[in-house]
């Protein structure tokens, strides 16, 4: 597991490393879209990290939860480092 940290503003859930705490950043994401993570399980006051990357999607735990996301999706969460 890599421990690289989130160093830009703009870094969407795709971009980060297995390992990798962050959390949501709601101020970078529109209304349609928080809701949705929300109804999947998503908080913002919850770290995140993925535990699975794959062709096509990744794997997000939160808590005791883990939730996949395709790709497409990944790339328009955007987070920020714990």
């Amino acid at each position: 597991m890599s421990n690289t940290s989130v160093s830009s503003n703009n870094t969407s859930l795709a971009d980060i490393n297995i390992g990798v705490k962050v959390m949501l950043c709601k101020n970078k994401m529109d209304r349609k879209l928080e809701k949705k993570l929300l109804a999947l399980g998503f908080s913002k006051l919850i770290p995140l990290h993925v535990t699975q990357k794959r062709k096509g999607g990744l794997v997000v735990s939160i808590g005791n939860a883990r939730i996949a996301l395709n790709e497409a999706l990944a790339q328009q969460v955007m987070i920020q480092a714990v």
